[in-house]
């Protein structure tokens, strides 16, 4: 288990085993089989669990720290090729119809505009049960018995907590979006005032017209060469095309009330509630996103159920920073200076950690053949 802080003053270097739990429920799990191994002397510092097979690192298979600046020096040439590369893909056309936003610059929407049924219903229960939550159907179990069970058991406590978060509001869903005017020249898509645009039926832009803001997004090796920048209008055109960013939270009081269950060591409690509070700001990102593509003219688009909509089956798509297309999480800090997101108390430290804690952020490509691609 990795401690989040390490004090100071602290002498004593301890040299055994760090076991990483990838989630709170592994950690659980792990504890739950360490404390009796630890009574019963089956556990030593430096060797682990005594009634197991010890893992044998060989020379060839261990990392050095060498390789390991190696690899990621390697990696680093490999990314700055990527962005180098500044040759449209020959794949994107760009003569599309660009949409026209019903508003230039930003909205915010609060928790009396986003109904918790709305909300609720862009959960994404696989990510939630089976990630968040940890019930995963064992390899020994049909998936009639497994159904069974989330019937039985797991739902009523998702419609329990749904119910608590409602009636005791523990949740505040905030929405921060908006429609920005960009050009795109090379792998640079250009962001510009949309105080400058003298009206939403605008269509060219001044060519004395400075931007406000850049990002710069890399471009694929191989395959279509794809980058984010060929979906948008090129500055050679000065037509104007419009990229919404969307930052979204379920608000401090999540945070604090989970900590709250955490130090009073209610720890199923704890889990439950944080989990679904991580789903429900990604619920609040689906949902924003929705509403972007209704105004923007193609939610007719849709299609009629939540899993197609969670397998991005509609048009365009949603990125967000730190994923192969857009990998720059120093962006975010742009996005959310764009969006003016500190309005909802909504920041990035200097670790590039959102706070609140469960908040997501990501920018919009409308072009209808825009989706996650590799790097």
């Amino acid at each position: 288990l990795t401690p989040k802080f390490v004090h100071q003053d602290c002498q004593n270097n301890y040299n055994g085993r760090v076991v990483y739990g990838k989630d709170a429920f592994s950690d659980l799990n792990f504890m739950d089989k360490y404390m009796p191994a630890k009574v019963e002397g089956k556990w030593e510092d430096a060797k682990g669990f005594l009634d197991e097979e010890p893992i044998e690192i060989s020379e060839t298979t261990a990392t050095s720290p060498t390789s390991a600046a190696e690899d990621r020096a390697n990696s680093e040439a490999l990314l700055a090729e990527r962005y180098l590369d500044i040759i449209r893909s020959e794949a994107i056309d760009t003569n599309i119809p660009r949409p026209t936003p019903p508003f230039w610059g930003t909205q915010i929407l609060e928790s009396e505009d986003i109904p918790f049924e709305e909300l609720f219903g862009n959960l994404d229960l696989q990510a939630l049960v089976a990630g968040q939550w940890q019930f995963r159907k064992p390899q020994d179990q049909s998936r009639e018995e497994y159904e069974a069970f989330l019937q039985e058991t797991v739902y009523p406590i998702l419609e329990a907590w749904k119910e608590r978060i409602i009636n005791e509001k523990l949740l505040a869903p905030t929405s921060i979006y908006g429609y920005f005017p960009v050009l795109a020249e090379g792998n640079t898509v250009y962001f510009y005032d949309p105080k400058d645009i003298a009206n939403i039926n605008a269509d060219i832009l001044n060519a004395d017209t400075q931007p406000i803001n850049s990002f710069v997004f890399p471009r694929q090796r191989s395959l279509r060469r794809l980058c984010i920048a060929d979906f948008f209008s090129p500055k050679s055109s000065g037509i104007i095309d419009v990229m919404p960013l969307q930052a979204v939270t379920v608000g401090h009081v999540a945070t604090e009330f989970a900590q709250g269950l955490f130090k009073s060591n209610q720890y199923t409690d704890y889990l439950y509630f944080h989990g679904l509070a991580v789903q429900s700001a990604e619920a609040i990102a689906e949902w924003t996103h929705t509403r972007i593509r209704h105004e923007l003219g193609f939610g007719s688009e849709d299609p009629d159920n939540i899993r197609d909509i969670l397998a991005q089956r509609y048009h365009g798509a949603r990125y967000s920073f730190g994923y192969p297309a857009c990998p720059n999480m120093q962006d975010q800090y742009k996005l959310l200076d764009l969006l003016d997101a500190k309005r909802v108390d909504l920041i990035m430290d200097e670790s590039e950690q959102l706070y609140p804690e469960q908040s997501t952020t990501a920018l919009i490509v409308h072009h209808p053949i825009a989706k996650y691609f590799s790097a």
